[in-house]
């Protein structure tokens, strides 16, 4: 693992993630506690079309036009080319509280056998985002990263190129199944001996959206499946009845529903393993 040095020696660098994009407003509303033309340093990664890029005037501030669709391309294109000490993940959506660049770049220099660091998200209204721990510490369930957002992980790059880690681009937004991205990079760090770590500070806001609604849906229980098969092979199909019993124990989906969405499931495994077949 990669030791890092004092706190004021470390560059940090905030990956922005986005499509469509032909002009820098949306940074500034990012930071309004910041002057994004000298105090921070952004990569941002524009999925877009030929003849709609994204430039930058700034040195501060580099742009990657990507012609390819994808959240994980779109992370993994940007992770490749970033050269901060520390990499901050984001989406064009949230705001960076006042000081967030203090604590991240704080808790890494005080954490130098720690390669990831979770930190917290505040909704618009000033709220938790989702439940917290109450205190900072190591994580090791395998519960506690299928919670982690993109949106709240920075790493130490070296480690993580050095690992050979990376966003699976057959998960994520634009991809074949729609999330699980992150669980599966935070597992392939930890089976490499990575140190994970939360910190119960908030850095970012972000506005409250409800996941819990669409665990009855199509796309969750084919990502969730694929996920499964991934991590535990033909287990996986064992794993995909127990989760549909689950969501019709919970009343997510009516008893009705129960062929069909084991169906669902069925053919989420059929898809990963042509995608894997096709590899």
């Amino acid at each position: 693992m990669e030791a890092l040095t004092k706190e004021n020696d470390l560059k940090l660098e905030v990956l922005i993630s986005t499509m469509n994009k032909v002009s820098l407003a949306f940074v500034k509303e990012m930071f309004p506690y910041n002057n994004m033309l000298k105090d921070v340093n952004v990569l941002i990664v524009n999925q877009t079309e030929k003849g709609k890029e994204l430039t930058s005037d700034f040195d501060n501030i580099r742009v990657i036009n990507s012609y390819e669709i994808g959240l994980s391309k779109s992370r993994n294109l940007a992770v490749k080319n970033a050269v901060g000490d520390i990499c901050l993940i984001a989406d064009d959506d949230v705001v960076y509280k006042e000081g967030f660049q203090e604590i991240i770049k704080k808790t890494f220099a005080t954490l130098p056998k720690v390669s990831i660091i979770k930190f917290k998200i505040e909704t618009f209204c000033g709220k938790e985002y989702k439940s917290y721990p109450n205190t900072s510490k190591i994580i090791h369930k395998e519960k506690d990263m299928k919670e982690i957002s993109s949106i709240e992980m920075a790493f130490k790059r070296k480690d993580i190129l050095k690992n050979n880690i990376y966003f699976n681009t057959f998960f994520g937004l634009g991809s074949n199944f729609l999330s699980g991205e992150e669980y599966l990079f935070l597992s392939d760090a930890i089976n490499k001996n990575l140190i994970i770590y939360f910190k119960n500070k908030f850095i970012v806001k972000h506005s409250f959206q409800r996941s819990t609604s669409n665990l009855g849906s199509d796309n969750f229980i084919k990502a969730q499946t694929a996920l499964y098969f991934h991590k535990y092979k033909n287990l996986g199909y064992l794993l995909l009845f127990k989760l549909v019993f689950f969501l019709l124990r919970k009343d997510y989906i009516k008893f009705k529903h129960v062929g069909r969405k084991i169906m669902v499931g069925l053919n989420a495994i059929k898809e990963y393993k042509k995608l894997n077949e096709a590899c």
